[in-house]
């Protein structure tokens, strides 16, 4: 997962911007998430229009919305995480207090705020986005004005350093 900015204290509130990039950033980020802190990403909603004809069309429409967290639900075949919150940001598409199910997925970053940022929140983040921490294994491959550094995981291997 990579940390693209941060705000926060230890014992305090805070924000952190995170993007994961493969399937394990998921799992940190359901064990991040927790109940009644805001979340804000991206995301699809369905909107009904009144169509000229006198009937009403339904219409995607990406929004940015924040939610205060209700639940999480993590799903490893689809590798997505569903947060369902009520919405807390004004909108045209979307009242304030009305829910709404944020899909959290890989390459899309999102804003998590919390009011307290525990030791094991932070401990959280600080695993997740250090790829030194995830790897069972450091392999070194030398040869003469060149060197290789592959972290191996629990995933697969991944050059973290060539030179």
């Amino acid at each position: 997962m990579k940390l693209v900015h941060r705000n926060l204290t230890r014992n305090g509130p805070g924000s952190a911007k995170l993007l994961p990039e493969e399937e394990d950033d998921l799992w940190h980020a359901y064990n991040l998430i927790a109940v009644g802190d805001s979340l804000q990403a991206v995301t699809v909603r369905k909107v009904l229009r009144d169509s000229a004809s006198g009937g009403r069309d339904a219409e995607r429409v990406k929004l940015k919305l924040e939610i205060v967290v209700e639940s999480v639900d993590y799903d490893k075949e689809g590798n997505v995480l569903r947060v369902r919150g009520k919405n807390i940001t004004e909108n045209d598409h979307v009242k304030i207090g009305q829910f709404h199910t944020l899909e959290l997925e890989l390459k899309r970053p999102f804003v998590l705020r919390k009011e307290y940022w525990d030791w094991l929140a932070l401990d959280t983040i600080q695993q997740a986005c250090d790829p030194t921490a995830s790897a069972d294994l450091a392999v070194i491959l030398m040869q003469e004005g060149l060197a290789h550094l592959f972290l191996i995981g629990r995933r697969y291997p991944k050059p973290f350093f060539t030179r």
